[in-house]
């Protein structure tokens, strides 16, 4: 695993426009690129193919701890409010379908992957991984940048269209509405996600998360039309929703989400004790506890629910700023980062396996300015070696 660099494509901002991605600049919330032109990652096969290995096995792992902790009573251990319990349990014992989600990994090229946290029920960066990113690799390798034979562990288009085809053919996904907040990355999320559904024959429309609507007169969520949302594809936390002044929806409504809503258990950072318990001697799983100082001083410090490296907490450090110092928190065996020089200081990589339904199929990666993963971290493509 090594980082290195190339020149920045002539055209590469007019190349990002042209597969969706308009957020690649600096902005005042996002103080650094979100796309690195530049800095790239490179794996041997040997790597890749451990890689795969891995995180097919934390695949199962991380299913089967939601399964167990949904089945053992766990919920308000992992924050759910007791109001969904019910309901969460429900939507296990139908098994909704999952399209997505993305395991976050610290990898150093050397030995097991560590799994940091689940992203499971609004995984961002897909349009970057599932796209940009093998845009960049083709263009690189037309310009003789790259030797002939070079790929990339990139099957996250495929995969997650192969997923949409099963959800119309398995569980008679034909119509879907598609929502997220009012933000450009998350709509040109959503909108990609539209795209493959609809080529596996789901039709749908978009609206905003803050126009789904509901009544105590309908069994359904409702659109800007008031017509029943049956299936909701919804890039908008779980966690915000129970929080709302209509939370009550969410144990009653007969709309069924995708992501389902057993993914609350799933998205819970409280999971990764959950995995400890049940896998304790895996090379795979950090120690975690939510038992406070169980594990020591040597430990991260995370609440149950947060984005974007919010009221992180490393060893010997301050926590770092957010909207989610109020939570519960489960206290994770710290474990190094690899660290890579850059021109304007270090890069800590964080590896995001992209899973569609059960399978991983793909790998995406964001470089951070620090320890903590946060709005200071970069989108780096990734290319594997020729044999």
């Amino acid at each position: 695993m090594q980082r290195r660099t190339l020149l920045p494509r002539p055209n590469w901002e007019a190349r990002l426009q042209e597969v969706g991605m308009t957020w690649y600049a600096p902005t005042p919330e996002h103080p650094v690129p979100y796309w690195g032109e530049e800095g790239y990652y490179a794996f041997t096969p040997g790597e890749i193919e451990a890689l795969k290995r891995d995180t097919q096995d934390l695949t199962t792992m991380v299913l089967e701890t939601t399964g167990a902790a949904i089945e053992g009573g766990r919920l308000g251990e992992l924050g759910i409010p007791a109001f969904l319990h019910p309901a969460v349990r429900e939507s296990w014992d139908r098994d909704d379908p999952t399209l997505y989600m993305r395991l976050d990994l610290a990898y150093d090229g050397r030995g097991h992957a560590r799994l940091l946290e689940v992203n499971a029920q609004t995984p961002t960066s897909l349009v970057e991984a599932a796209v940009c990113q093998w845009q960049w690799l083709e263009d690189r390798l037309e310009r003789g940048e790259l030797p002939a034979g070079t790929g990339q562990w990139n099957t996250i288009h495929e995969g997650l269209g192969e997923q949409w085809a099963y959800l119309v053919r398995e569980r008679g996904v034909t119509q879907a509405h598609f929502s997220s907040a009012r933000e450009v990355e998350d709509i040109a999320t959503v909108t990609y996600l539209r795209d493959l559904a609809g080529a596996a024959g789901v039709s749908g429309s978009f609206l905003a998360a803050d126009e789904v609507g509901t009544s105590p007169q309908e069994a359904f969520l409702l659109d800007t039309w008031t017509l029943p949302i049956r299936n909701l594809m919804w890039l908008w936390p779980f966690e915000y929703a129970w929080e709302s002044r209509d939370s009550s929806f969410l144990a009653t409504t007969q709309t069924r989400f995708v992501e389902p809503l057993w993914k609350a258990v799933t998205s819970s950072k409280g999971l990764l004790a959950l995995l400890h318990e049940r896998y304790p001697d895996s090379g795979l799983v950090l120690p975690a506890s939510l038992t406070p100082g169980r594990l020591g001083s040597n430990v991260v410090r995370k609440p149950l629910y947060s984005r974007e490296g919010q009221n992180v907490q490393l060893p010997g450090e301050a926590a770092t700023a957010g909207a989610y110092g109020d939570l519960p928190l489960v206290e994770q065996a710290y474990t190094e980062l690899p660290t890579f020089a850059a021109g304007d200081g270090p890069r800590y990589p964080v590896l995001g396996v992209w899973v569609a339904g059960d399978e991983v199929c793909g790998l995406g990666i964001r470089e951070g300015r620090g320890r903590v993963t946060d709005n200071r971290a970069t989108f780096a493509p990734h290319v594997v070696t020729p044999g």
